[in-house]
C-alpha cells in the first residue's frame, strides 16, 4: 500500500499557496492624468468630467482585474460651484451599478485577510460621492457594467429645487459596432437638409413610404412605425439609460456569438441585426435591449432623414419586438427572429420607455398607412405578419429634463390602445 510522503506534501502546499496567494498593490489615483484625459462640460457654475476606465488600467488603479467580472469603472468629477449641496444619482449612470464593496467582494478572492480588508477600504475610499458640497470639487469611481464598443455616460444632479443633466459618448474598443460603417456627415450635403417646422414635418411624413424594403426595393418589409426628431446625443443617451445597447456588425465572430446563443439559449447584448432599406439605404444605426435571452428582444432600426425640424435633427425608425429565433438560409447569420404581430406594442413600448427617461417632451402620432387588423394583416420580408393601426409615432425630445407628467400629447391622430377592438370584425369560429 503507497503512503504518501508527509514532508512531500507540505512542500507541495506550500508551493501552491505561494502560487495562489497574491500581494496587494494598488496604485494611487493620478486625478491630473484622469482629468486629462476626460471630456467635460460647463454649465453655468458647474463643471462635470468623466472618462471610462480600460480593463488594463482598472488592473493598475485598483490592482485587481474589473473587466473579467463584468465591472468598467467610470471616473467621474464634478466641480460645484453653485454655492449649493448637490446630490449626485449613479443610478443614471447606470440602473444596475456596482456598490464599492460588492465589487471588493467579487475580486478579493486570492488575498489574506489583511490584504481584504485593505481592498474593501479601498474601494469604498475611492468610489464617487453621492453628496457633492457646494464650492468643492468632488471625484470619485462609479462601477458599472462593463459595455463594448459605444458607452453613454449620464450624469444626473439634484439640488436647490432644481436638476442638472450631462451626458457623454465614448468610444470603447472590444466589438465592431455596425455603426461605424456609416459616415454620418457625407449621408447629406448641407444644402440638402429641409428646414421644416411642425406642420412641414406632418406634409413631408406623409410622402414617406408606409414601410421598409429589400435592397432591390421590390418588396415591402416591417412599417416604418416611429420618428425621432432632437439632439442625436440626447436621443442616444435616453435610450441607453433605459437599457438598449448598440449592435454588433455581421462577421465571422458574431455570428458565431449569435449562434452559440440560439443554440444555449443566452443573452447577446450586441445581436447583429439584418439590414432592412428606407431612403434607399440600410439603416444607419440599431439598438436593441435584450429580454433574457437571444430568443427574446426588443429591436429598432433608425435612418437619418435629409429634414430637419425647428432646427434638430429628425430620425425614421422602425421597431418590432423579437419572440423566437429559428434557422433561415436568408440571413447571412443563419437565424432570424420571429416577431411579435403586434408591432404597435413595440412602438408604444417605446413610448413608454422614452416617458420613463424623462428626456421626451412631446409626441404625437401621424397615419403612415391603412390599418391592417387581425383578418387583414400585413407581412415583412420573412413572411411574419403584423397588425397595426398604421399610425406613425413621432417623439420630440428636448433639455432640460421633462418630468413624466409634463409630457405633452400633440393629439395629431389619437392611437386607440385597446387591442380588443381588431376582434370585433373578426369572424368567430363555431
Amino acid at each position: 500500500m503507497n503512503r504518501t510522503n508527509p514532508y512531500l506534501a507540505i512542500v507541495l502546499l506550500s508551493i501552491l499557496l505561494g502560487l495562489t496567494a497574491c500581494t496587494f498593490r494598488p496604485c494611487t489615483v493620478d486625478e491630473q492624468t484622469l482629468r486629462a484625459n476626460a471630456l467635460h462640460h460647463h454649465e453655468e457654475q458647474l463643471t462635470v468630467s468623466a472618462t471610462v476606465i480600460s480593463d488594463s488600467d482598472a488592473r493598475e488603479i485598483f490592482g485587481v482585474g474589473l473587466g473579467s467580472h463584468g465591472i468598467q469603472a467610470v471616473w467621474l468629477e464634478i466641480d460645484n460651484r453653485t454655492g449649493q449641496t448637490l446630490y449626485y444619482l449613479p443610478v443614471t449612470t447606470d440602473q444596475q451599478y456596482f456598490s464599492p464593496l460588492e465589487v471588493s467582494w467579487k475580486v478579493k478572492g486570492k488575498f489574506n485577510n489583511e490584504d481584504e480588508q485593505a481592498v474593501d477600504r479601498m474601494f469604498v475610499s475611492r468610489a464617487m460621492p453621492i453628496n457633492l458640497p457646494h464650492q468643492q470639487r468632488t471625484s470619485g469611481f462609479v462601477f458599472t457594467n462593463r459595455d463594448l464598443g459605444i458607452k453613454v455616460i449620464n450624469v444626473d444632479l439634484l439640488g436647490g429645487g432644481r436638476s442638472w443633466q450631462t451626458s457623454f459618448m465614448v468610444d470603447v474598443p472590444g466589438i465592431k459596432l455596425d455603426v461605424e460603417k456609416v459616415n454620418f456627415s457625407g449621408l447629406y450635403e448641407k444644402h440638402e437638409y429641409q428646414q421644416l417646422d411642425r406642420d412641414g414635418l406632418r406634409e413631408w411624413l406623409a410622402q414617406q413610404p408606409c414601410c421598409t424594403a429589400n435592397e432591390e426595393n421590390s418588396k415591402s418589409g416591417d412599417p416604418v412605425n416611429f420618428v425621432l426628431v432632437g439632439d442625436s446625443q440626447l436621443l442616444l443617451s435616453a435610450m441607453v439609460q433605459r437599457g438598449w445597447d448598440v449592435t454588433e456588425r455581421i462577421h465571422g465572430g458574431s455570428i458565431w456569438k449569435t449562434t452559440k446563443s440560439f443554440l444555449v439559449g443566452s443573452s447577446y447584448r450586441y445581436s447583429p441585426v439584418s439590414s432592412l432599406y428606407t431612403l434607399g439605404r440600410p439603416q444607419d444605426l440599431a439598438l436593441q435591449k435584450a429580454r433574457g435571452n437571444i430568443h427574446q428582444r426588443n429591436h429598432l432600426r433608425l435612418w437619418r432623414a435629409p429634414v430637419q425640424c425647428d432646427g434638430q435633427p429628425v430620425w425614421l425608425g422602425q421597431i418590432s419586438r423579437d419572440i423566437g429565433v429559428r434557422f433561415t438560409f436568408k440571413s447571412p447569420t443563419l437565424t432570424t427572429h420571429k416577431i411579435d404581430p403586434d408591432v404597435d406594442e413595440a412602438r408604444d413600448y417605446l413610448l413608454q420607455d422614452m416617458i420613463f427617461s424623462q428626456r421626451l417632451a412631446e409626441f404625437g402620432y401621424v397615419r403612415a398607412m391603412p390599418p391592417h387588423p387581425i383578418e387583414s394583416p400585413g407581412h415583412n420580408l420573412t413572411g411574419d405578419p403584423f397588425m397595426t393601426d398604421g399610425l406613425r409615432l413621432v417623439m420630440f425630445f428636448h433639455s432640460p429634463m421633462t418630468p413624466m407628467h409634463a409630457v405633452r400629447n400633440l393629439h395629431w391622430q389619437e392611437a386607440n390602445r385597446d387591442r380588443r377592438q381588431w376582434l370585433e370584425h373578426t369572424p368567430q369560429h363555431q
